[in-house]
Formats: C-alpha cells, structure tokens, sequence
C-alpha cells in the first residue's frame, strides 16, 4: 500500500507541474536533456533546457536558452536570452539579445540591441543597435561593428573594432587600437591608444595620468583630466539589463498553482493517514464554529511572528534552548502550509461530508482534493485569488486551534493533531 502511495504522490506532483506548464507548452517548442544537438526550424518560441546544447536551423520567435555550454548557430527572427557558463553565439538576430555567462563570444550579427555580460567577453560580430558589455576582459576583435551607443565596464578592455556612435568606458586597463566615431568618455587607471587608432572625439579621459597616445593614432579634441582611480569603486558595469525575468523561467501563475496545490493535496493525505481522529477534530472544530475558526485564525496569524520571535530569544539564552530555537524557526513554515492545508481539509468536509460524522479515508480525501481544486483556481485571480488564500489559511488556521485546545471534543475525536 505504501509504494502505490508513493506512486500515487509522485504520479500527483509530476500532474501539477504538467498542468502547470501545459499553457508556456502550448505556446513554445521545448527541448530538455543532456547533451542537445539541434536542428531547428520552428516558427515560435523555442525554450531549451539542457546541460550542453548545439543548436543551428531557423526561430520564427524568441530563443530562451538555459545550459551549461551553448554553441548555437541559428537565424533568429525574435530575441535571444542565454544563460549559460560557455556561450558561442553565431548567425543572425533579429531582436535584442541578453547573455550571461563565463565565456563568452559573441559572432553573430544582430539586427537590434546587445546586453553581455560575462568573465571573458569577446565581440567579433556586428550590432546594429546600441551595446551594453561587462566583463573581467572584454576584446572587441578587428571584425566587430556597433552601430548604437556602446557602454561597456571591463578590468581591461581590448578596443580592435568599430564604435559609431561613440562609447562610454569604465575600465582599469583600456587599449584602443580601432576607430570611435563621436564623443568619447573613459574612466580608467592607464589609457593606452595605439598607432592606427581612430577616435573623431571630442574625447573626454579621466585618470591618473595623461594616456599614452601612439605616434600615427588620430584623437580628435582631446581632454584629459588628472583623476585618481580607486579600483574597488571606479570598476563600474554598464546598464546590462539581464535579469531571470527575461529569461522566460520564472513559473506562471498556472505553474505555481498547480505545483502548490498538489503539495498541499499529498501534505493533506499525509496527515489523514497519520492521525484520522485528529483531521476529524479540525472539522469538527470548524463545523461547531466556522467564523470564530476565521477570526481566530487571523488574530493567531497577526500575534504567531510576535510570538515565535520571543520564544526564539528566550530559547537562545539557553544552551539546550539553542538547537530547539532554530527548530522553531524551520518549523514555522510547515505550520503555515499545514494551517492552509486544513483549510482546504475543513471547506471540503462542510461541502461533502452531509453528515456531518467523521467521514471515510476516501471521503476525506476526495472532498479535500475537490476543495483545493476549487481554491486553486482562484488563486490565480488578481488580489480575489490572494484574498481567498489568506481567508482559507485563516479558517484552518484557527480550526486547528480551537481543535487543540477545545475541552468538548466529540468521543470518536480525542487526539487532535
């Protein structure tokens, strides 16, 4: 019998996470594993999941790739989003594109934005908008191209291609050796443009000293002002707007509902296979006094920080209190969990449960999966679905209560959870 409920549990969580994900799967080709290799032609929104992935082909959409080491060779007709320690990043982009990573190379020609970010940073591709890139070494090879505005935040910077819309550059070490068309700002501890170079200016150099300028390199209005660099402050990154939202992987509210649901469901069973009589008293409880249950739940709620705070303190001042101190504050969440589990166990009881008798394993069960169905599905709704959720955690909450402390228990109820 335990197996099939183990079975039955795990057969339970992976339906919330399908249930979860089956509306981003509607919408997106998905590819998870190992080591991918992949041929794409797809014409929306491709997510993949792996920890070495290969990939060329054709995206009508947006890429979204989370892995270890990515190669990717592809044309793009919407945005690209990597994280990944390894990233090698050839074709063509239509949309904007954000990389974090290691290593990172970036050879493709992007018809759009550039957000990188990275250990080692190299931009041999071409940009048609404006660049954001920090990194430890960042080298924008001979073959590179930015179109837009380039901002880039290195320890050092290896200048090679071609800026056409000025840069702003925050670095300890920068060396220029290609060609900056507009206004030019750097901030950096030496400044070394080398014989070949091209900067049109006006360019304005803070440092501790004069930049070294080779004989041959052509700087236009020049301004150079005495400045001392502090590295622990003046290593700043640019505005690289990469964050886990544009990534695609933070959970929908269908996601996290159904995760959330069935856990609560498998806790609810777990509970009712473990103590019968007490889940009965909870019920009861509610059933004897369903608004006092409500109101008692949400002053128990308003005093519970309150009062775990101050047993935590009192029981840090002794040394048998230490280790059952920190026990508290892990136990904390479970009772929060198990209180909205007991709210579904409870609604569901009064909806099904006609009789009003301590109801069957199966009863309990059903009537309980029936009622966090129901809740969950609200949840989802704006502010109405959070309202439910305080109003059911609160009705559990203090049903629970009034189960522990309640003198009239019913004779087939006499251990409460």
């Amino acid at each position: 019998m335990l197996k099939s409920l183990k079975q039955y549990m795990g057969s339970l969580l992976v339906a919330g996470l399908l249930c979860g994900a089956a509306s981003g799967a509607a919408q997106a080709g998905q590819y998870v594993g190992g080591d991918l290799n992949l041929s794409l032609d797809e014409n929306d929104d491709v997510l993949v999941l792996a920890a070495d992935v290969n990939a060329e082909g054709r995206v009508g959409g947006d890429l979204t790739v989370f892995a270890a080491d990515v190669r990717i060779d592809v044309t793009v007709e919407g945005e690209v989003q990597i994280v990944a320690a390894d990233i090698e990043l050839d074709g063509a982009i239509e949309g904007e594109v954000g990389l974090a990573g290691a290593d990172i190379r970036v050879g493709a020609d992007i018809f759009n934005d550039l957000d990188a970010a990275g250990a080692d940073l190299t931009v041999n591709g071409t940009v048609s908008g404006d660049a954001a890139l920090a990194g430890a070494t960042v080298i924008i090879t001979a073959d590179a191209i930015v179109s837009g505005m380039t901002e880039i935040g290195a320890r050092e910077l290896y200048m090679e291609g071609r800026l056409e819309q000025g840069a702003e550059i925050h670095a300890r070490d920068v060396v220029i050796s290609g060609t900056i068309e507009g206004p030019v700002e750097i901030r950096a501890r030496d400044v070394v443009i080398e014989s070949g170079a091209v900067l049109t200016g006006p360019v304005t150099i803070r440092s501790p000293k004069p930049p070294s300028v080779a004989e041959g390199a052509q700087v236009g209005d020049l301004d150079f002002q005495q400045y001392d660099f502090d590295e622990d402050h003046d290593f700043d990154h640019p505005n690289v707007n990469i964050g886990i939202e544009d990534f695609g992987f933070a959970p929908s509210p269908w996601a996290f509902g159904g995760v959330f649901t069935a856990s609560a469901f498998l806790l609810g069973l777990l509970v009712s296979l473990a103590s019968p009589k007490g889940v009965a008293s909870v019920a009861s409880a509610f059933r004897r006094q369903p608004w006092l249950s409500g109101l008692l739940g949400l002053v128990v709620l308003a005093v519970l920080p309150v009062l775990t705070l101050t047993l935590f303190v009192l029981l840090l001042a002794t040394v048998i209190g230490i280790p059952l101190a920190f026990l508290l504050i892990f136990a904390l969440p479970i009772v929060m969990f198990l209180s909205y589990v007991f709210g579904g166990v409870v609604i569901g009881d009064l909806m099904m449960n006609r009789t009003g008798e301590a109801a069957s394993f199966g009863l309990r069960a059903g009537s309980m999966l029936v009622a966090l169905l129901v809740i969950g599905l609200l949840s989802v709704i704006p502010f109405f679905g959070w309202l439910i959720s305080m109003i059911v955690f609160c009705i559990g909450l203090g049903a629970w209560t009034i189960a522990l402390f309640s003198r009239t228990k019913p004779a087939q109820n006499m251990d409460a959870v």
